[in-house]
């Protein structure tokens, strides 16, 4: 038995000395996707606090209003204990006095402590220090002053960096149980359609419709929690058709076609409060996002929507992507993310590109 013990530990040894550079994989980061932990010290914690709660703690109206992430606080003593967290700020100006400010100023290189000093920076994130899929962020300034200035300047900056990083989460979450997608559906839908996207084990297709070019797939587990996600393409060699009436008018169009209660007695239209509309750059094309809260048009219920409409320069069309949830008794901002990493697993087959991958070598 102690032969055997050895040699595995000379292999072992081997083994570390060939591979040069050779490293332990890191852990997982720990905790809730959306907690994030501030070491800050109490003077700088007293005069920040309100601001960054204002960046941080934003309202999500899915339509009741739910936090986007929740602020904890830590004594600097406690920053080995938390260095394994997904979400993580150091909070301290330049001339602070207390220990995180101390460590600032030594962890800040020169030349990035003078953009600082200059006041073209105030911010800077460091991913995967201590653990896997981990954000850890740098808040600073000259003195309080500036950085609560900064800070209510670049609120959405700020508050896009954790967002993103939680949908690079349900990304690789999305990846480590591939083997359980319906790849059978999403072979078929690059087939028929020149575009797919992941299609999870527990969804189902309620509406497939090359004639009316609309796909519907839905999710009802747990029984009480639906989402649903919804693609819609429009053939469209001019793309300046594309504008945020076009968005809006052809999404109630079309719930209001196929979104219907089982008895045809109402159907799924957009609610007229806390509806958001913007140009953005989805998946390296240009999109308008629409995120706000959908309603049966007879108001027995609702929930939220997110929407990507996108063009596709590869197919010359016109996407409409859009997850919804239905989840009355429970908090919807985690479902919101979730379906919105399956909206970011979209992506189209251009027919000529088919084609030259389907040339065998000679």
């Amino acid at each position: 038995m102690k032969i055997k013990q050895l040699s595995i530990f000379l292999i072992l040894l081997f083994l570390s000395l060939s591979v040069p550079g050779c490293e332990v994989p890191k852990l997982q980061a720990t905790g809730e996707d959306d907690e994030i932990i501030v070491f800050a010290d109490s003077l700088t914690w007293a005069s920040l606090e309100g601001p960054l709660r204002r960046v941080f703690e934003d309202t999500v109206y899915t339509p009741i209003p739910e936090r986007w992430f929740t602020l904890r606080r830590m004594d600097f003593s406690q920053f080995g204990e938390f260095e394994k967290h997904k979400n993580r700020i150091i909070l301290a100006s330049l001339n602070g006095e207390g220990e995180v400010g101390e460590y600032v100023r030594n962890s800040l290189d020169p030349k990035v402590r003078r953009l600082v000093e200059e006041q073209k920076e105030f911010f800077f994130t460091k991913f995967d220090s201590r653990a896997r899929n981990q954000l850890l962020m740098f808040l600073t300034g000259m003195d309080l002053a500036s950085m609560n200035a900064s800070m209510e300047l670049h609120a959405t900056d700020l508050l896009y960096y954790f967002q993103n990083m939680v949908l690079k989460r349900e990304a690789v979450a999305l990846t480590e149980e591939r083997r359980y997608h319906k790849k059978d559906i999403e072979a078929k839908l690059e087939e028929r359609y020149d575009w797919t996207m992941t299609i999870q084990h527990d969804y189902h297709v309620a509406i497939d419709s090359a004639d009316a070019r609309f796909f519907w797939v839905r999710r009802a587990t747990p029984a009480d929690m639906e989402r649903w996600i919804f693609v819609h393409w429009v053939e469209a060699p001019d793309p300046t058709i594309l504008t945020d009436r076009f968005v809006l008018t052809l999404r109630d169009s079309l719930t209001r076609q196929f979104l219907q209660t089982v008895d045809n007695d109402a159907y799924v239209q957009i609610a007229p409060y806390y509806l958001t509309i913007e140009r953005v750059n989805f998946l390296d094309r240009f999109a308008y996002e629409t995120r706000g809260n959908w309603r049966f048009s007879d108001k027995t219920g609702g929930g939220p929507f997110i929407n990507y409409t996108l063009y596709d320069e590869g197919t010359k069309r016109i996407y409409m992507l859009d997850a919804s949830i239905f989840a009355p008794r429970v908090e919807k901002k985690k479902l919101l993310w979730q379906v919105d990493a399956l909206l970011r697993t979209f992506r189209t087959t251009p027919q000529g590109a088919k084609q030259d991958s389907s040339v065998a070598a000679p």
